[in-house]
């Protein structure tokens, strides 16, 4: 059974209650974290088996140092993997340098990969380009017969993808409302109602919004509820499937 949990639901800008956007995933068999910010205590007594990221912008990787030495900290022996877009190699490995961390005494090993397809336990991973950087990725998680696709950060997409078929979750970026879908489109992201148009496109059962400016977050729900009926904005830390 696939399950899952936000870390955080906000955009670049954090509240006090709310951090920017991340995700835990876990299946029947293995933990999988996707983008790194806030909240990782819970990421460090997961005992996850695999790092993901989405893209190389600030509010989605500065966690990754700390985690690192957390897991250190804590005496984490077992290995981890770091799955990005071959492009971000370079960028993780300095932000490792910086630290020193691959240095330190009795460092747990960390692997470096960039498949675009790859299992977490029992989880499925297939990685999707993503209209937001040159580097950015959404994805589509499967164990068993449960399925579901993340957008991560992104323009509006208008077709849904082959992989997407058959998800029963959506989990979409939402920068803004319908009248600021100019601008967005020009920083890179979409609208409520793009992410309630897609939900609508995929037919699933459940739209989980994220990725939400510190306001408007109330029309933004509306917005993509009037595709998308069931359209929730989640409670960090609360385990979903």
């Amino acid at each position: 059974m696939l399950k899952f949990m936000f870390l955080g639901t906000n955009g670049s800008i954090q509240e006090q209650d709310q951090g920017n956007t991340s995700l835990l995933f876990k299946g029947t068999q293995g933990r999988a974290v996707v983008d790194l910010s806030c909240n990782l205590a819970t990421v460090v007594r997961e005992d996850i088996d695999a790092v993901i990221f989405t893209h190389e912008h600030i509010d989605h990787v500065y966690g990754l140092p700390s985690l690192l030495h957390q897991m250190w900290l804590s005496g984490r022996k077992k290995p981890l993997v770091i799955y990005a877009p071959e492009g971000m190699h370079p960028f993780i490995d300095r932000f490792l340098d910086l630290f020193s961390l691959r240095q330190k005494n009795a460092m747990f090993k960390i692997h470096l990969c960039a498949q675009s397809q790859f299992r977490v336990g029992t989880m499925q991973f297939t990685l999707f380009p993503t209209d937001h950087t040159s580097e950015s990725v959404g994805m589509v998680v499967q164990d068993g017969e449960d399925k579901l696709v993340y957008t991560s950060d992104t323009r509006p997409i208008r077709e849904p993808l082959p992989e997407m078929q058959g998800a029963h979750i959506l989990i979409h970026e939402a920068s803004g409302v319908s009248e600021d879908e100019d601008v967005l489109i020009k920083k890179g992201h979409s609208s409520g109602r793009d992410a309630g148009r897609l939900a609508k496109a995929l037919q699933v059962s459940v739209l989980y919004l994220c990725h939400l400016p510190v306001s408007e977050k109330e029309r933004i729900i509306q917005e993509a509820s009037e595709y998308c009926p069931r359209t929730i904005l989640a409670e960090p830390l609360k385990e979903l499937c």
